[in-house]
């Protein structure tokens, strides 16, 4: 079943939903544009697209890219859907009220004046939270990128590398092996600096005989891949050693955890638990983990407020962490998919300590 034909059949009668966010349009279409308006009922839907996106999207419906159920039309959007309402096809509008800023829902309010207004909640962030065989599948290739760059960047590292020039490296390695863009912005930060969870690279060269923290990612048509390797450039004294170590089994006491159904904060509580006993409880600084799809993070997490229990289908990383300001900081994430009997690690790289 297409994802449009999903969303279509948790509309009401006489409710119509607009989809605004380009990436919540290429959810539902599996079409890319950065602007467009899907219109969606329970028995239509409607992609509003203008000159610049039109024909692409017709190429793109005849090679089976677009499903059918789909109609593509070269705008007139307000004047359309206006026509709609005014039919009584719909007198409610759902609104992507976790995307549209205020002035673009007073916009919306001031064009579609027949309308009763009411926020869509996260009924499609629900929908997108189980991945398909397909969704899963590119994920796994997004990730395979990263591995790969991953390997590479270990013969590329030395101390007269700069931290800008290896977070380069990682970006240049996944864009020209498949990847259409990073994630999100690459770290690479080593030393100190690896105290600083989301630390920013720059043109100061790597220290030896400390860590490096590289957390990264690519794209691959529209899925995200993410991982965190913290490396030793050099050796590492007893103290790195002990610190990588218990990041490493809070990590696979959190992993262990993972199941469909399990309450997100549970998982959480594994990687937090174990640090804290080992003295650490304030070193651990952040979630343990958030969904991965067409977004870098979205819904479900492994965080210590989300009691909600994860579904089978989801995709989350596992990252726990510890951060002592002025000596270091570790982080491992891999990148996990939820099943009824545990979850499998989709992410196939070394995580002993490596010494380079």
């Amino acid at each position: 079943m297409h994802n449009i034909t999903k969303f279509m059949n948790i509309i009401s009668e006489k409710e119509c939903a607009i989809i605004f966010s380009s990436v919540n349009r290429r959810f539902l279409s599996n079409f890319l544009s950065t602007d467009g308006y899907l219109y969606v009922t329970s028995s239509k839907a409607v992609l509003f697209l203008d000159s610049r996106y039109y024909e692409m999207a017709q190429i793109a419906q005849k090679c089976g890219q677009i499903p059918d159920e789909i109609e593509l039309k070269n705008y007139g959007f307000t004047a359309e859907i206006n026509d709609m309402l005014s039919s009584g096809e719909a007198d409610t509008l759902l609104y992507e009220d976790r995307r549209l800023t205020c002035a673009d829902l007073e916009s919306y309010k001031n064009r579609f004046t027949s309308a009763r207004f009411l926020p869509l909640g996260t009924k499609l962030e629900s929908l997108r939270e189980c991945k398909s065989q397909n969704e899963l599948e590119l994920l796994i290739s997004a990730q395979r990128i990263s591995e790969k760059a991953f390997e590479h960047i270990l013969e590329f590292i030395s101390p007269k590398r700069t931290e800008k020039e290896t977070a380069l490296e990682l970006e240049f390695y996944m864009r020209s092996h498949g990847a259409e863009n990073v994630s999100f912005d690459t770290i690479c930060v080593s030393g100190k600096k690896t105290s600083m969870p989301h630390g920013r690279p720059e043109a100061i060269t790597l220290t030896p005989d400390a860590f490096v923290t590289m957390d990264f990612g690519c794209i691959f048509e529209g899925y995200c891949s993410d991982m965190t390797r913290t490396v030793v450039l050099g050796h590492a004294s007893e103290e790195m050693k002990k610190i990588y170590d218990i990041v490493l089994a809070a990590q696979t006491a959190a992993i262990s955890k993972v199941k469909a159904g399990v309450i997100g904060k549970k998982v959480d509580e594994a990687a937090r638990e174990l640090i804290s006993e080992a003295g650490y409880k304030d070193a651990f600084r952040h979630s343990t983990g958030h969904g991965v799809g067409l977004e870098i993070h979205e819904s479900p997490l492994f965080a210590p407020s989300y009691d909600k229990p994860v579904p089978a289908g989801a995709v989350l990383s596992v990252e726990p962490g510890i951060y002592l300001p002025d000596k270091f900081g570790v982080r491992i994430e891999d990148v996990v998919y939820v099943t009824d009997n545990g979850c499998i690690d989709i992410t196939k790289c070394e995580k002993k300590l490596i010494e380079l």
